[in-house]
């Protein structure tokens, strides 16, 4: 124990002769390595070490080798490859070439669906014309549709009551009597198709209200069986028209001749309403 040497922080050093697994031993100092920039590529061919194959299980593909080349096998010294001969003529029959005849192209898939035909400009202009009269037409129609309907609704029909002869009907504010229907005395020698109908009419007032008729005329017309009309002017009116005291109505109507016996008189509240033939009237008869 004579020989140790502890130091003062009382852990034993060996002499520097003798080794011991607590000195560690000096490492050699290595020379830098460059990691930028990156060294040169190698040159293609230079690398010894070959590429592996990497396969997928499958059986490699070879490529048959061009004529002229000899197989795999014989470039590195193996045995050579077979190549089948070419096959040569038949017995008896012509040359075959041996030049490769190309494929014919496949041909295209037939479609189940026939390809419609472009529809020529004229057929299509013809077309949009149509088109446009028929919804004009359509929309012609729809208009005066609505318009009848609110003619009609708005314009009631006629309510015709029938007057016997010799008899009065109340109608508005007054009370009517036709007295008399004759042809006029002196007819007009322009007109021999017509006669002019002289109509005598009787009114009296029911209320304060009848008075206006001398100022504002009802609707006088003449009409036969099948409905057409012919007006009837009022030449003639009473001054005033009072309540209980009756007043007298002088018309003229002219009327084809084959008429005169079977024109009647119809009567309406006002001429408006005898334009219109809607509303409450009066016909009497002959």
């Amino acid at each position: 124990m004579s020989d140790q040497n502890p130091d003062d922080t009382g852990v034993w050093n060996p002499p520097a002769s003798e080794p011991s697994w607590f000195t560690p031993s000096k490492r050699l100092p290595r020379p830098d390595a460059r990691v930028w920039p990156p060294p040169e590529p190698e040159p293609l061919g230079s690398s010894t070490v070959p590429i592996p194959v990497i396969s997928d299980g499958a059986a490699p593909r070879q490529a048959w080798p061009p004529s002229g080349t000899p197989a795999r096998g014989a470039q590195f010294g193996g045995a050579p490859a077979r190549v089948a001969p070419p096959a040569g003529p038949p017995v008896g029959g012509a040359p075959v070439s041996t030049s490769a005849a190309p494929r014919p192209a496949p041909a295209a898939p037939t479609s189940r669906r026939r390809r419609r035909r472009p529809m020529p400009k004229t057929s299509k202009v013809g077309l949009q014309l149509f088109g446009a009269v028929a919804l004009t037409a359509a929309l012609l129609g729809v208009k005066g549709y609505d318009e009848t309907t609110r003619y009609h609704r708005d314009s009631p029909a006629p309510q015709v009551r029938h007057v016997t002869q010799g008899q009065a009907a109340a109608l508005g504010n007054a009370k009517w009597r036709l007295l008399d229907v004759a042809a006029m005395a002196h007819q007009p020698q322009d007109t021999p198709d017509r006669v002019i109908l002289q109509i005598e009419l009787e009114a009296t007032a029911l209320n304060a209200e009848g008075k206006y008729y001398t100022s504002s005329l009802p609707g006088f017309y003449m009409a036969d069986k099948s409905g057409r009309t012919w007006l009837a002017q009022a030449t003639k009116t009473p001054k005033e028209l009072l309540p209980g005291v009756p007043g007298r109505f002088t018309l003229l109507s002219a009327v084809p001749t084959e008429l005169v016996n079977q024109a009647e008189l119809m009567l309406w509240p006002s001429e408006y309403e005898g334009r219109l033939e809607q509303g409450p009237v009066l016909r009497f008869d002959r």
